[in-house]
């Protein structure tokens, strides 16, 4: 699995698969993140919804708390600027799809088949931005730390960054962004994502 396969597969097995407590859960964003292992565990594991069905369930879930603006804005860097308003839209609505599509399928995969430690571990990052890190390991023994960057958004955290030992989603889409900007510019890099997804595009082709 690629480096950019691995950062969006591992946590979205961390919302999906059962989640042993830690010692230290009192934080509002650490009870959220059980919350959501908790409800997306019983979505993946309900059998009188089929892949599509629980793929939709999740994704509504999901929306409520992934900030993809925020997502979008950082992925791309300072081309972001460039963008005019419409632009903005149609590339945060394609991210949107291909990431709630990837998350989905990863998500059910991975309810069966990873373990999932919420870590007493928490980190602060100013007035409303904290880090809550978990523990993954997968059914071949392969283990990761993922730390979740949430800001507050009155009584929910919302995601805007995610980290597989110490390497930021954000940044890897970065690369990948900029170099399809260079080659495609913004529209191109745009219908890239609506007709076959970043994953496919590795080839910048």
């Amino acid at each position: 699995m690629n480096k950019l396969m691995t950062l969006l597969a591992v946590p979205a097995i961390v919302i999906a698969v059962p989640c042993a407590a830690a010692q230290t859960t009192g934080h509002p964003s650490q009870v959220q993140l059980q919350q959501n292992m908790d409800t997306v565990l019983q979505i993946a594991r309900n059998k009188s919804l089929n892949e599509q069905q629980k793929i939709k369930q999740i994704e509504g879930y999901a929306n409520r708390y992934l900030d993809y603006q925020r997502i979008s804005a950082l992925a791309v860097g300072l081309p972001w600027r460039q963008f005019t308003p419409k632009q903005k839209t149609d590339f945060i609505d394609a991210f949107k799809e291909m990431i709630i599509g990837m998350y989905s399928h990863s998500a059910l995969l991975g309810a069966e088949d990873a373990q999932v430690k919420l870590l007493p571990k928490f980190v602060e990052n100013g007035k409303n931005k904290v880090d809550v890190f978990t523990e993954v390991r997968t059914k071949n023994g392969k283990q990761y730390e993922v730390a979740y960057q949430l800001y507050q958004v009155g009584s929910v955290y919302k995601v805007y960054n995610i980290r597989v030992d110490g390497v930021s989603l954000v940044t890897v889409y970065r690369n990948q962004f900029n170099e399809l900007i260079k080659q495609k510019g913004i529209d191109g890099t745009i219908e890239v994502l609506r007709n076959k997804g970043l994953k496919k595009a590795e080839s910048l082709s």
